[in-house]
C-alpha cells in the first residue's frame, strides 16, 4: 500500500527547514526581543508582569496563534478531495460583474503625529502596505492591532475557477473562516487573519509585518484562492514561521503598551527635549504676536543677550527677560544661553523673529484670501507712495462681504504691499493683474476698482482703470470722491496768486514759531492754541488753520509785535517784522474772511462723504442680511 502520511523523519527535516528560513526573514527591530520558538510561556510571563497589559480573555484569544492542532475553519467534502490531489497551478479570475462597497476615506489614514514616510501610507489596508516594512509603520501598526484592518464584515468578492474543473466554478470566501473552532465547541476569532478590499485578498498580519516568505498569506498579492482555504489556513496556522511572527507581534505589543522596549528611555529623552523646544517657540511666539499687534519696534541699539542688562536690547528681548522672571522654563533657558557656549541654539535671534512675522503675515493673507473666494466678488484698491528708503511701494487693499452667520459686514483688509515696475499706466496694470492672480483671484470677479485721481490711473482712455475696464467691463471705476473735492479746492486755489500768498503767509506763519521754542511759548501764552500747518492732501487741515487765526488773529498779531522788540535776535525780529506786514495788508484780510466762510463748508462736504460711505455700508448690510434671510 502507498504511503500517504510522509514520515515522522521527513517531517523533521522539513519543519526544521522551516524553522532555518524563518529565523533568516526576522526584521532588523525583532532581533532584539526574546523570540520563544515552540511555547507561549515568553508571552504569558510578560503579560503576566505588565500592569497595562491584556486581561485573560485577551490571553485567550492569543493562544489558537500557537497552538497546534489539525484542520481548522469550515470543512466540507469539496475541500477535503481537494486535499488529497496533487496542487496543479491554476488561474484564477475575478469577478468582474461585482464591486467592493468600501469608501475611499474609511480606508484612508493620514496620520498627523506619524513620521514622515508614514504620512500618506493607506494603514487600513494590509494590500497597501509599505514593503518592505520599516520600523516605525510596524510600531504604529502594533500599537493600532489588526481590528482595525480585518474587514470581517466587508462584501468578499467570488473567485471563478478557470479550466475544466468538475467541483464547480464559483467559490465564495465567508465570515465563518475568521473564527476558530476549539474542541469544546467554542469558536475563537484568529486575529492574525486580516482582508484586504482593495486586493481581494486574506493575509497574515504577523507574518505580514515581521516577514514570512514561505508563506502565500504574507505575499504581495495574498491569498485569494478560496477551493484551498481548506487545509491552507490551518497548516498556515501551524507554520512554525507564523508561531515565531505571531509572538514576536505579541511580545512587541506587549513591550509597546508597558513601554518596556530597548528604546524607550531614549524616546522618553527625545520626547521631553521635543516638548521642551516647542514651549520655548510657543512663548516666543505670544511674544512676537503681542509686539506685532500693538505696532511696536522689535530690535533695540544692543541685542546682546549675554552682554551687560543694563541697555535697551529691544522690546522683543526685553520682553523675554520680563516673562523669564515669571516662567522657570524661560528662565532656564536663558541662563543657558548665558552660561554656555556661543553656538548654542536660542531661537532669539532677528532671523527666528522675521521667520516667526513671515509665516503670521502669510497665515493672515491666506485666511483673508480664502474669505474673498469664498464671497467671489471682490473690490480693488491700489495706492503709491515712496518709502523712507525712497523706493516707490503699492499698496494692495481688497474690500468685499464677509458673512458669519447673521453677521454681515463690508470689509476693507490690507493684503501686501510690493514695488511696481514702472510708473505708466501699461506697467501699473501688468503689475496690479499680475499681483490679483497670484493672490489666487479671478479677475473676472472683479466688481470695482478705485485709485488716486491722477491721470495715469484715473484716465478713461489709456488709464489703469481703462485697462483693466477692457478685460473685464464690470469691474467699475469709482474714483475717491474726498480725493476729488480736495483736487478741487487745491486747483481753485491755485487760479489766483492772491489766494496762493494767502496760504504761503499761513505756512510760514507756522514755521516761523514752530522754529522756536521761545516763540512757541510767547503764542501759546497769549492765544491759548496753536498755530497749525496747511498741507495739501487734506483740506480740513486748512480749514484748522484758517479757523485758528481767525478766532486769534489780534492775539496773533499781539505776540508778532512783542518778538520785534529789540531784546531778541535779529532773525526773529526780521521774521516778526515781514508776518506783521503780510497780515495787516488788504488782501489778506480780504482772503482771511473768504476762506473762513468757504473752508467750513468744503471740510462739513468731506465729513459727509465719509459718513455717506459708512451708510452704504450699512446698507449693504441690510440688503445681504435680507438676500440671506
Amino acid at each position: 500500500m502507498k504511503r500517504v502520511k510522509e514520515s515522522g523523519a521527513e517531517f523533521r527535516k522539513k519543519r526544521a527547514k522551516k524553522a532555518a528560513d524563518a529565523k533568516k526573514s526576522q526584521g532588523a527591530l525583532l532581533k532584539y526581543f526574546s523570540s520563544s520558538s515552540g511555547s507561549k510561556a515568553t508571552l504569558t510571563s510578560s503579560v503576566a508582569s505588565c500592569s497595562s497589559g491584556s486581561d485573560s480573555s485577551a490571553q485567550e484569544e492569543d493562544v489558537p496563534g500557537v497552538a497546534v492542532g489539525s484542520s481548522s475553519g469550515p470543512t466540507t467534502e469539496q475541500g477535503q478531495d481537494e486535499v488529497d490531489s496533487p496542487d496543479v497551478p491554476q488561474a484564477s479570475s475575478h469577478k468582474p460583474a461585482e464591486k467592493v462597497n468600501v469608501a475611499k476615506e474609511d480606508i484612508i489614514e493620514i496620520v498627523p503625529s506619524a513620521p514622515a514616510e508614514v504620512k500618506d501610507v493607506n494603514l487600513d489596508d494590509v494590500g497597501c502596505w509599505p514593503s518592505p516594512m520599516t520600523d516605525e509603520v510596524r510600531t504604529l501598526l502594533v500599537r493600532r492591532g489588526s481590528d482595525s484592518v480585518q474587514h470581517i464584515d466587508s462584501k468578499f468578492a467570488d473567485v471563478v475557477r478557470s479550466g475544466t474543473s468538475t467541483k464547480g466554478g464559483t467559490r465564495k470566501l465567508t465570515k465563518e473562516w475568521f473564527y476558530k473552532p476549539l474542541s469544546n465547541g467554542e469558536k475563537v476569532l484568529r486575529t492574525w487573519l486580516v482582508y484586504s478590499p482593495l486586493k481581494q485578498s486574506l493575509y497574515c498580519f504577523s507574518c505580514k509585518l515581521f516577514g514570512n516568505s514561505g508563506s502565500n498569506f504574507a505575499s504581495e498579492e495574498g491569498f485569494n484562492k478560496w477551493w484551498k482555504l481548506n487545509p491552507r489556513i490551518g497548516d498556515h496556522e501551524n507554520n512554525l514561521g507564523h508561531e515565531q511572527s505571531f509572538l514576536k507581534w505579541k511580545e512587541l505589543e506587549v513591550c509597546l503598551n508597558c513601554k518596556a522596549t530597548i528604546d524607550q528611555k531614549q524616546q522618553e529623552v527625545f520626547e521631553s527635549e521635543e516638548k521642551k523646544w516647542r514651549d520655548v517657540l510657543y512663548r516666543l511666539l505670544n511674544i512676537i504676536q503681542f509686539l506685532a499687534k500693538q505696532n511696536l519696534a522689535f530690535r533695540g541699539h544692543r541685542e546682546d543677550i549675554r552682554g551687560d542688562d543694563s541697555g535697551n536690547r529691544g522690546n522683543f528681548l526685553e520682553l523675554v527677560h520680563l516673562l523669564a522672571e515669571y516662567d522657570p522654563l524661560l528662565m532656564e533657558h536663558l541662563t543657558k544661553i548665558k552660561l554656555g557656549a556661543r553656538v548654542s541654539v536660542s531661537y532669539l535671534s532677528p532671523e527666528t523673529q522675521n521667520e516667526f512675522i513671515n509665516l503670521l503675515g502669510q497665515q493672515v493673507r491666506s485666511t483673508i484670501i480664502r474669505r474673498i473666494q469664498k464671497a467671489k466678488y471682490y473690490c480693488v484698491i491700489f495706492d503709491s507712495t515712496p518709502d523712507i528708503s525712497h523706493n516707490d511701494q503699492m499698496s494692495q487693499v481688497l474690500r468685499y462681504v464677509h458673512i458669519e452667520g447673521e453677521k454681515v459686514a463690508v470689509v476693507e483688509s490690507f493684503i501686501d504691499f510690493f514695488q511696481p515696475k514702472g510708473k505708466n499706466a501699461e506697467d501699473l496694470s501688468n503689475d496690479i493683474i499680475a499681483k490679483i492672480t497670484s493672490d489666487g483671484l479671478d479677475i473676472q470677479n472683479l466688481r470695482g476698482q478705485a485709485y488716486d485721481n491722477a491721470a495715469t490711473m484715473s484716465g478713461i482712455h489709456n488709464g489703469v482703470q481703462a485697462r483693466i475696464k477692457a478685460l473685464n467691463p464690470k469691474a467699475l471705476f469709482v474714483a475717491c470722491t474726498n480725493h476729488s473735492l480736495n483736487l478741487a479746492g487745491v486747483h481753485t486755489a491755485s487760479e489766483s496768486v492772491n489766494s496762493v500768498t494767502f496760504f504761503g503767509i499761513l505756512e510760514k506763519l507756522f514755521a516761523f514759531f514752530s522754529a522756536s521754542t521761545v516763540r512757541w511759548n510767547a503764542l501759546v501764552a497769549v492765544t491759548g492754541q496753536a498755530v497749525k500747518r496747511v498741507t495739501e492732501t487734506r483740506w480740513s487741515a486748512r480749514h484748522v488753520a484758517v479757523k485758528m487765526l481767525k478766532n486769534k488773529f489780534e492775539g496773533v498779531l499781539e505776540v508778532l509785535e512783542q518778538l520785534t522788540d529789540s531784546s531778541q535776535t535779529s532773525e526773529t525780529r526780521s521774521g516778526a517784522s515781514l508776518l506783521l506786514t503780510a497780515m495787516q495788508s488788504f488782501n489778506f484780510l480780504t482772503f482771511l474772511g473768504f476762506w473762513a466762510a468757504v473752508l467750513p463748508e468744503v471740510d462739513d462736504a468731506q465729513i459727509y462723504l465719509q459718513q455717506r460711505g459708512l451708510s452704504v455700508d450699512k446698507c449693504a448690510q441690510k440688503l445681504c442680511a435680507l438676500k440671506t434671510s
